[in-house]
């Protein structure tokens, strides 16, 4: 007699496995007996009590791959009903204790759901609404570093490896010169060499695209020759990997992609590392960053894609049909088959590459000058003494005081300060010696030399207020440098008030070298009697 796989265990006391069979209830009988749990949490079965189940049913319900989102069937289960939202769905805790176990099965089956959605809804409060953001971070980008670091690696490892780039370049220039392919000059067709990236060094990555893409066809064809010609078959088989990724086309569109990308923001590294940089010069520079990046995101894709093709057809590089359907190799066959549009070539390298490197810059420069950074900056503008003072504005001024300064601000200053304003309106953008300042740091040199720092005492507070603001993290990147230097292991007991007086003399060594010996000298023996003589 053919028994019900519960039966079959009760009759024989050997394991069953609950995948041969199907039904709710039998797995959630299953799972009882092997979890340990109690004779009182187990359903009663009968021996001679076959369960009755609708394996064909079960079946087709596991299998079916068209899950549409649509509220459960309240008569069944119903897997092909199924919410997938996870803010959607009903609990798994309120269903039957014996269904409880294949929905939870089903929802391991489907694996993890994320809405396509380009506006996420708001949460949270009137005044401070708060909205999920779609994730920035691009892998295939980061993958193309990957990739451009180990062809650096691959063709500069070696002082032979770049001996041959140099010559493969003059063979080349040389060439191009005699068909008059290229303009000569003083100057001009410059041999170099590829320059690595390095994550502590300002435009290291664009200057390494910049230099691979300059001698792109140099660098591909001292990768055939190792290829051919290694001693080695490690050496061999990385400049092989190497040559397959400057002929792939992702590879190439990609590093047109960053180098239009980082030309853009090349501009604003090279500015915030600057030491004498101010917070005014560093939010035009941010404001006309983001307007560029915007522009080539809306208007810049088919001039790229030209670019891009025509680099290809220049160096041989397969093109491929940009209407043709895009296959990702990250998904299993099985989500490719439930995936209803087909996403073609040209949807993936524009909005999956291009515009996504584009809004992750963005969003990087929302991130980091938000609502309030941004506010603090256009209020500092109305200090800005550019082009006759021409952003000065009263009320932003002293909004910058009452909203960013309070503590260093008293009441009655704040309500005088709109007075001191109206004469400085009328005094400071006339003055011979301050009418024609550029910069803030101008400005608060030039109220103190012609003294009218008397006269506005708390235009000029305000002033080096907004000065000392961080514009950039240069200068404190240099006073670490610095200590490196300064206290070395020898140096390791150091007190830290010596330490301060001898990183500030270190580091500001302009200053420090307007400093007479004599001078120091008579100060050390003002401090107290000495009974050492130092001249």
């Amino acid at each position: 007699m053919n028994l019900d796989p519960v039966s079959q265990r009760m009759e024989t006391g050997k394991d069953i496995d609950v995948h041969d069979f199907k039904g709710p209830g039998v797995a959630l009988a299953m799972y009882n007996i092997d979890s340990g749990r109690g004779d009182e949490d187990i359903p009663v079965v009968e021996p001679n009590q076959p369960i009755i189940i609708d394996n064909e049913e079960v079946e087709r319900n596991i299998n079916n791959d068209n899950v549409d989102e649509q509220m459960p069937n309240e008569e069944g289960i119903g897997l092909d009903f199924l919410m997938r939202d996870p803010g959607l769905r009903k609990q798994i805790e309120t269903y039957d204790s014996d269904e409880k176990d294949l929905i939870r099965r089903s929802y391991i089956d489907f694996g993890p759901y994320q809405p396509k959605l380009d506006n996420y809804p708001y949460s949270g409060s009137e005044k401070h609404p708060r909205r999920f953001q779609k994730s920035w971070e691009v892998p295939q980008i980061h993958t193309f570093f990957q990739q451009l670091i180990f062809v650096v690696n691959v063709v500069t490892s070696s002082s032979k490896r770049h001996d041959e780039l140099q010559a493969t370049q003059l063979a080349e220039i040389e060439h191009l010169v005699e068909i008059e392919g290229l303009e000569t000059g003083k100057g001009l067709n410059q041999i170099g060499t590829l320059q690595r990236p390095g994550d502590t060094r300002w435009s290291s990555h664009y200057k390494s695209i910049s230099s691979l893409l300059r001698m792109y066809c140099a660098t591909r064809l001292v990768l055939a020759n190792i290829a051919s010609e290694g001693t080695t078959y490690a050496q061999r088989g990385d400049a092989l990997n190497g040559f397959k990724l400057l002929m792939s086309f992702e590879f190439v569109f990609n590093i047109h992609v960053v180098k239009e990308i980082m030309a853009i923001t090349d501009g604003l590294c090279q500015a915030l590392q600057l030491k004498t940089q101010d917070i005014v010069n560093a939010m035009h520079l941010v404001c006309t960053t983001k307007t560029l990046l915007q522009t080539l995101r809306n208007d810049g894709w088919e001039s790229l894609l030209h670019n891009v093709k025509v680099f290809c057809e220049k160096n041989g590089v397969t093109v491929p049909d940009m209407d043709s359907p895009y296959v990702d190799v990250l998904k299993s066959i099985r989500q490719q088959s439930r995936q209803k549009d087909n996403v073609t070539m040209e949807h993936h390298y524009r909005v999956d590459i291009f515009m996504a490197a584009i809004d992750r810059q963005l969003q990087e420069l929302n991130a980091r000058f938000s609502e309030r950074a941004t506010e603090l900056l256009i209020l500092s503008a109305a200090l800005n003494p550019r082009d006759g003072y021409k952003s000065f504005n009263i009320e932003h001024i002293c909004k910058l005081a009452r909203d960013f300064y309070p503590i260093d601000f008293t009441e009655h200053e704040k309500d005088h300060l709109s007075y001191e304003l109206q004469h400085y309106w009328l005094d400071i953008p006339i003055h011979p010696v301050l009418k024609n300042l550029t910069t803030l740091g101008d400005l608060c040199q030039g109220l103190v030399t012609t003294e009218k720092i008397k006269d506005y005492p708390l235009v000029s507070r305000l002033i080096r207020l907004v000065l000392t603001l961080p514009a950039s993290t240069a200068t404190t990147e240099r006073a670490f440098s610095a200590m490196k230097i300064v206290k070395t292991n020898l140096r390791s007991k150091m007190e830290d008030d010596f330490l301060k007086d001898y990183l500030i003399v270190y580091i500001e060594k302009e200053i420090a070298e307007t400093l007479s010996e004599d001078a120091i000298i008579d100060a050390f023996y003002m401090m107290k009697e000495r009974r050492a003589q130092l001249k």
